[in-house]
């Protein structure tokens, strides 16, 4: 062999093993690490059935559902109820001022029990002779308004006035006592008719006081705050 043709062999060799190196893998790339137990494999996306990609609207629609039924729920009415009015006309009247300004109306009534007078009186006296005798002693002393109860419970007591206010029924018992006399107070219930009126509020929001004052319904009429349905 001429040195040409060892010049070509060594040439071949060099440029077979450059070759092989060059695009050999590297060993260590050929390992795969195994995965921890339990962890999700990688799916690849070719791999994923496009079906189950789909978006089920019949969920969505329950999804939209449901945000409406909480929007609803969350619109909250508030119902009011106004009074006591002694009587009947007046009510009315206020129900016609506000039915344009609220959802609803309605008026109740209901017979109560109230207080009604304080009443100074002496005791019955045994008989009508001896009433009269004590009312004529009452007149001699300078009391005015007095008179001799003629019939029922108190027959043959006298009554010495009715007064709305405690404080001048005291005045009275006082003075009487001062004569001499034994009187007594006691206070007089009488039954009413009262009549309250309820009503929805537009936007949850009721009449403020100054609102009802503006209507000029009187100081015993108040605005409650009540349970719709009731």
């Amino acid at each position: 062999m001429n040195m040409r043709n060892l010049f070509l062999v060594v040439l071949g060799a060099n440029i077979f093993i450059f070759m092989f190196f060059y695009y050999s893998p590297d060993a260590q790339e050929g390992v795969v690490a195994e995965l921890p137990a339990g962890a999700p494999k990688l799916v690849l996306l070719s791999e994923v059935d496009k079906a189950s990609l789909t978006l089920d609207k019949s969920e969505l629609k329950t999804d939209v559902e449901n945000v409406k039924v909480v929007k609803t729920a969350s619109v909250v009415n508030k119902c009011f109820t106004v009074g006591p009015f002694k009587e009947e006309n007046k009510i009315t009247s206020f129900e016609a001022l506000i039915k344009k300004k609220v959802k609803k109306t309605g008026v109740r009534e209901r017979v109560e029990t109230l207080h009604w007078r304080y009443w100074v009186y002496l005791p019955a006296a045994g008989s009508k002779s001896k009433a009269v005798k004590l009312a004529s002693d009452l007149a001699r002393k300078g009391l005015k308004d007095y008179y001799v109860i003629a019939r029922g419970e108190y027959k043959n007591s006298v009554s010495l006035g009715h007064f709305k206010e405690k404080e001048f029924a005291e005045y009275r018992l006082k003075a009487i006592k001062k004569m001499g006399y034994a009187p007594k107070m006691s206070a007089i219930e009488k039954e009413y008719t009262l009549y309250w009126l309820d009503y929805t509020a537009k936007n949850g929001n009721g009449f403020s006081n100054q609102a009802l004052d503006e209507f000029e319904l009187g100081e015993s009429i108040r605005q409650f705050t009540r349970e719709c349905g009731k």
